[in-house]
């Protein structure tokens, strides 16, 4: 294993610039939704346009406007073989985690963000607004890195704020060699080597795109998008917080009025009975985004016979569990977070 000391020695060390052809990018892929991606994905990925290799990345990812880096995922550790090739060699937490006789490529603490008391990354690291991500490659052999492909995706939070997008940004980290190619030679920015970053880290302005409603989101495109669905406690439409017990006409009533989910909820449930989608769509009276029918479905799911249905059994369940209950009430378990 003494070249894997070797190699990482090599990974810590910063180079002289060079001339080839990168571009590394920084580029949000989880809005509109995509199969298998939550829409808080960042992917970092590179394509190499020239003969030559990169052996390291050294790179600063940022994130503005409150929101923080929260999670790094979809990296490769470790050596490459002929079947796993990409950058598994992460100097910092290799020094700190891996024993370079018996390496645990798995080990949950072996990832690719550089360790925040390592030198200039003071502040910087997973819950902050800026990573430093260290990757580099060890293999023999034809097992070299392939010349395009994902260094790792991260994930962003809001951290619960009302702002619903932010600037995200790519950078090269001189102190430990940005860019570097197999000889060890640096590349250097806007010429033989491009960063991109963006478009906008953006959530969708009315459905919360986090667990657990993420599931829902594509449910919500199919139906036309209705505001009712989209409230929750953290953000979204204050009235329509409690829609997923029942509320569906986004007031109070009762007695004082103090209730969420009371009798005009009911009329409401009962209008919409057993009705598809398209029924729901055509009965809406005010827009199809300012709520109306399509709110009686508050578990926001088909169900009934061969699943046609938008408003059945298990929201009049809903309603019924709800039911005559105050707002704060409705906020406390089991209540709260919509059930799935």
């Amino acid at each position: 294993m003494r070249r894997i000391l070797l190699i990482v020695a090599m990974l810590l060390l910063a180079a002289a610039p060079a001339m080839a052809v990168v571009t590394v990018n920084a580029r949000h892929i989880g809005f509109p939704l995509k199969t298998g991606i939550t829409c808080d994905t960042v992917e970092v990925n590179y394509v190499c346009g020239a003969s030559e290799k990169v052996r390291a990345f050294a790179l600063e990812i940022t994130v503005d406007n409150g929101f923080t880096i929260s999670a790094v995922k979809d990296f490769n550790k470790g050596e490459n073989t002929a079947t796993t090739k990409g950058y598994g060699i992460f100097p910092g937490k290799f020094r700190d985690v891996i024993n370079a006789q018996t390496p645990n490529w798995v080990d949950p603490c072996y990832n690719p963000i550089a360790p925040a008391a390592d030198t200039d990354a003071n502040g910087t690291g997973l819950g902050t607004n800026k990573v430093i991500l260290e990757l580099g490659s060890l293999y023999v052999d034809t097992n070299a890195p392939t010349t395009s492909g994902i260094l790792c995706r991260l994930l962003v939070s809001t951290n619960g704020r009302t702002a619903i997008d932010c600037n995200l940004g790519i950078a090269v980290n001189a102190t430990r060699g940005g860019v570097v190619l197999e000889d060890g030679n640096s590349l250097a920015v806007g010429t033989a080597l491009v960063l991109n970053a963006g478009p906008k880290v953006s959530f969708p302005k009315k459905f919360p795109c986090w667990a657990p409603f993420t599931v829902q989101y594509p449910e919500w495109l199919s139906v036309w998008e209705p505001n009712c669905w989209a409230g929750t406690y953290l953000v979204g439409d204050a009235n329509w917080r409690t829609q997923c017990w029942g509320d569906n006409d986004g007031k109070y009533e009762g007695p004082l009025n103090k209730y969420r989910v009371y009798t005009s909820d009911y009329t409401r449930l009962q209008q919409a009975w057993a009705k598809k989608a398209t029924q729901l769509r055509a009965g809406f009276t005010v827009g199809v985004k300012d709520g109306n029918w399509m709110c009686a479905d508050s578990d926001h799911k088909y169900e009934g016979p061969l699943n046609k249905y938008r408003v059945y059994t298990s929201d009049y369940t809903r309603m019924t569990a709800a039911w005559a209950k105050k707002d704060t009430q409705l906020r406390m378990p089991p209540f709260g977070w919509c059930p799935q």
